[in-house]
């Protein structure tokens, strides 16, 4: 058993939709192609039959054949017509209404089945034949003819298919409305025989021969195949771009929730002793009494004394300060009072007189005075035997 192999198409959704593309369009181009084709070759059989007859064909005599009017001896049949519309000009002069122009033209070949124009109504239904001669009508109550002689010319308008007969002395015209799929024909057999009475034929066949040259120039090329490189970009649909922005939205909310985003993330900040800041203390203004600091002075800590003993923490500039009681090692037998140094960073402010009870020492004796502008005064503690006086860094008393 073979396992079955993976055809490209399979593996790439977009091409299968280029080469499906491709061939829709392709087959749509090959009938678009062979119907301007059959068509083409439908308008150049009828040139080229039409050009025979402008150079060959003097008509005919019908000869047993019941027509709507009486021959005349020598009278000859361009065309029958078994049903058409007598129709009359309410005026002389309309606008809209073709002019007498013997020219035949590839839109004149080719009428649209529009609308009576304006300003012509019908007048009789029946039947209508062109002669060398004449163009004759006769229907239910009125009979007319046309001496091609006599004429300035006929008028086909290119909008509908009715053709007007211009008479020579000024009067209002009047002319033939026949049915579309008769109008071609129609057209260039009266042409030609009002050529034949005024001797222009020779005009009508060199233009005959314009029209056939220019449509043999426009002949339809068959269409270039397509490829996938042709076919257009996928356009995608707006829903699924609604979508894909909401889940982008989900997606940047969830991570900025989380914290994990780059861009809101910033370095953590290790809180450290204030020495700037007027912000009292919780207990009233006074700071808690200071626990000693790990070996060594981490976190930029000031390092232990030498001798063991604690140091102060440091108080705010401009606040109230709490004396530090110190103890003297084993064996010295006083306690010793020091007082913090005043900041040197930032001048202190004046402050209020603190109401604050001085804190009373282990040993029993009175806590020193703290004056209101935060400066040191002396203590009236029992003096250390060893006279030590306090030094400006760090804030401690050492035994001499």
């Amino acid at each position: 058993m073979t396992a079955r192999r993976s055809t490209p198409v399979g593996r790439h959704p977009e091409l299968g939709r280029q080469i499906a593309w491709a061939r829709r369009e392709n087959e749509r181009r090959r009938r678009a192609y062979e119907t301007a084709a059959r068509d083409w070759r439908r308008r150049d059989q009828h040139l080229e039959r039409l050009r025979i007859e402008a150079t060959g064909f003097h008509g005919c005599a019908l000869p047993g054949t019941e027509l709507p009017v009486r021959l005349d001896d020598g009278e000859v049949v361009y065309r029958i017509l078994p049903v058409a519309e007598l129709v009359e000009a309410e005026a002389r002069h309309l606008p809209g209404l073709p002019a007498p122009d013997p020219t035949l033209t590839a839109e004149l070949l080719d009428p649209a089945d529009g609308p009576l124009p304006a300003g012509l109504r019908v007048v009789d239904t029946g039947a209508a034949v062109v002669t060398d001669r004449r163009t004759a009508f006769a229907g239910r109550a009125v009979r007319r003819e046309w001496a091609h002689a006599d004429l300035l010319g006929p008028g086909h308008h290119p909008d509908a298919p009715v053709t007007l007969l211009h008479p020579g002395d000024g009067g209002r015209p009047a002319g033939l409305r026949v049915p579309v799929n008769a109008a071609a024909n129609f057209r260039f057999y009266l042409t030609l025989a009002y050529a034949t009475a005024t001797e222009t034929r020779d005009g009508v066949a060199a233009r005959l021969d314009a029209l056939l040259a220019d449509h043999r120039a426009a002949r339809p090329r068959p269409p270039r195949p397509l490829g996938v490189a042709d076919a257009p970009v996928a356009r995608r649909r707006p829903e699924r771009l609604a979508a894909a922005g909401a889940v982008a939205i989900a997606v940047l909310l969830g991570v900025t929730a989380a914290g994990t985003w780059p861009a809101t993330a910033g370095p953590a900040h290790r809180a450290g002793p204030a020495t700037g800041s007027a912000t009292a203390a919780p207990d009233g203004g006074l700071a808690p009494d200071p626990l000693p600091a790990p070996a060594g002075g981490g976190d930029g800590g000031p390092a232990p004394s030498p001798a063991g003993e604690p140091t102060p923490l440091p108080h705010p500039a401009g606040g109230p300060t709490r004396p530090t009681v110190t103890q003297t090692p084993a064996g010295a037998g006083t306690t010793q009072v020091v007082l913090p140094a005043p900041s040197r960073a930032t001048t202190p402010a004046p402050a209020a007189p603190s109401t604050t009870p001085p804190a009373v020492s282990p040993t029993g004796s009175p806590s020193p005075t703290v004056s209101p502008t935060g400066s040191p005064t002396g203590t009236t503690g029992s003096p250390s035997p060893t006279g030590c006086r306090p030094p400006v860094d760090p804030p401690q008393c050492r035994g001499g």
